[in-house]
């Protein structure tokens, strides 16, 4: 809508953004360029493979992709859907995948960084779409270039690389995490530990490894899927690439739910440690309130306004300083041997 308003308004026909192509002829970069209208000739060039990097959902961009490449409508409707899941499908003309590749922010209260890369596969064309700059795929692209035989072989080689690239900011995303749970557990045992601190940053923690978890998850199912059931079956020179991406997520997958069970251990370790130590000082105040109490009953009795052996006497005074003093030291040395002070 709001770009046949500016269309209206303008006069001007809405631009389209300006994607990356990259072309490759035998695995070796041939050419660079920026026209879209190249791809329908390139998709039926089975000697090259093209990857086309859009940095934003683009929906004209898309639409002319989508008709180039015949590319499903659910999946282009899908890529302009924001927090979609992390999901593998596969239409007749190409396989289409939604990832998040993640960062956890230095802020502990700041949600988990996720930055959604949707992917269309055909034989020898990839199209990735990213919403927005805060996931650069330079990574990749450096991974599947120093790799001309197998990118020789076709798009799923950079299907792979950029996998790997996200599977990484997944593991480097939990390593970050568990230093965090490592940080919070010494808070926990020291000697003067904050307990709302702790527990804030516990809660913080176990949020943002569930939201790891919940978009990390899936993209072993996917990997699975692509190892196990591809149509056609996966290059053989790729399947220890692909082995090496899922051992990955296995690990990720396994480390995150450790730290979620210990996230969830800290905050019910911090809240029982919290009733030990109010168990504690109402020990030591009850103890300190029996040793003031017996000598106020002896100064209570002696003063009494009534006649009584030794009144108003030294001897009188004597005694009741001598029955304050062992009183008091006598039920001190009974707490302390019972640890109640």
């Amino acid at each position: 809508m709001r770009a046949e308003t500016d269309t209206e308004t303008t006069g001007e026909r809405p631009t389209v953004c300006t994607p990356a192509i990259r072309v490759y002829r035998g695995g070796r970069l041939e050419r660079e360029t920026t026209s879209l209208a190249e791809i329908e000739q390139l998709q039926h060039d089975a000697e090259r493979t093209t990857w086309v990097d859009l940095p934003t959902a683009d929906h004209q961009a898309l639409v002319q992709i989508a008709q180039t490449l015949h590319l499903h409508p659910l999946a282009i409707e899908d890529v302009e859907e924001s927090h979609e899941r992390a999901k593998l499908v596969r239409y007749e003309t190409h396989l289409f995948l939604t990832l998040y590749a993640m960062a956890a922010p230095a802020d502990i209260e700041a949600e988990l960084e996720r930055h959604q890369i949707d992917i269309f596969l055909t034989r020898n064309v990839v199209v990735t779409v990213r919403h927005g700059d805060g996931f650069d795929l330079g990574g990749a692209r450096l991974a599947w270039e120093a790799h001309p035989t197998l990118l020789a072989i076709g798009g799923i080689t950079v299907l792979w690389a950029i996998v790997d690239q996200i599977v990484d900011s997944h593991f480097d995303t939990v390593q970050q995490l568990d230093e965090g749970i490592d940080a919070l557990e010494d808070e926990l045992f020291s000697d003067a530990p904050n307990s709302r601190d702790i527990q804030r940053t516990a809660y913080h923690l176990h949020k943002r490894l569930v939201t790891l978890r919940r978009l990390a998850l899936p993209t072993r199912e996917i990997l699975s899927s692509v190892i196990n059931r591809a149509t056609p079956p996966l290059p053989e020179a790729l399947r220890p690439y692909f082995l090496d991406v899922y051992d990955h997520v296995l690990r990720v997958s396994d480390w995150t739910d450790s730290l979620r069970d210990l996230a969830s251990t800290i905050i019910d370790t911090n809240l029982s440690s919290q009733s030990n130590r109010m168990n504690l000082v109402m020990k030591k105040l009850t103890s300190w309130a029996a040793i003031i109490a017996v000598p106020t009953l002896i100064t209570g009795f002696f003063g009494m306004n009534v006649n009584f052996p030794y009144f108003q006497t030294g001897v009188g005074a004597v005694i009741a300083v001598t029955l304050i003093t062992l009183t008091s030291v006598g039920l001190y040395a009974w707490f302390k041997r019972l640890d109640w002070l």
